[in-house]
């Protein structure tokens, strides 16, 4: 369980390493709640919390955190992660749907190694649910593989997975899956996002890290809404 949550960057035997992967994933965190300035005020949502790692310093400082994943063996392996803090929510959740939070209610949402695994589709149906339960004004953090910067013979995130793809099940879901900056650029206007930052992350430059502003609901067209 812990190799398909972390991915193959820790080897074969992750769990030898958990100290080091735990504290990892806690120091990024701690990054993604300074990007996105969540205070004792907010409540917020870690969209696919994984293992609880990276969700662990948004707990030590937001007034509420929301922790969703689709697998619920991961959902029990953060509640037992995070079981010390009062101030967090487990939501075991279907694919682009959260039930259990209502509309406009989320000050702050992060979602790690998460868009990095999604189609096209997967994106505009993520992000449309996600617009919903988010105030006007609220910030969400997500990370993608660009493949506008993959460059094959400069790549690091993107040639582990290109290896894993290839011995797949073709869209088992486990890969990362090239997207595109350019493409979501032109698909948040659609959706009620702004861009606040694209930043390619420093030692992987086909991964970018991406903070979006809730501007208004998504202007969609009439046929889209049989799909939603």
């Amino acid at each position: 369980m812990l190799s398909t949550c972390i991915g193959p960057k820790w080897g074969e035997h992750p769990e030898d390493r958990i100290d080091e992967i735990r504290d990892s994933r806690y120091q990024h965190g701690k990054k993604v709640c300074r990007l996105i300035e969540i205070n004792e005020h907010d409540t917020v949502v870690d969209f696919g919390s994984g293992c609880g790692f990276v969700t662990r310093a948004a707990c030590q400082i937001a007034k509420k955190v929301h922790c969703l994943d689709l697998n619920k063996a991961f959902l029990d392996f953060t509640q037992n992660e995070l079981s010390e803090f009062d101030n967090t929510e487990f939501h075991h959740i279907q694919y682009a749907s959260i039930p259990d939070i209502a509309d406009a209610s989320i000050d702050k949402a992060f979602s790690t190694a998460v868009f990095i695994h999604f189609l096209y589709y997967d994106v505009l149906f993520n992000l449309i649910e996600l617009n919903r339960i988010l105030k006007p004004g609220a910030l969400l953090y997500l990370d993608i593989l660009d493949a506008d910067a993959i460059r094959l013979d400069q790549t690091k995130a993107f040639k582990n997975h290109l290896k894993i793809y290839k011995q797949s099940v073709r869209g088992d879901g486990n890969t990362l899956q090239p997207f595109s900056l350019t493409a979501l650029t032109n698909l948040i206007d659609q959706l009620g996002f702004e861009l606040v930052q694209a930043v390619h992350v420093q030692g992987a430059h086909d991964v970018v890290e991406i903070v979006l502003k809730k501007v208004s609901r998504p202007n969609l067209p009439d046929w889209f809404d049989s799909l939603v």
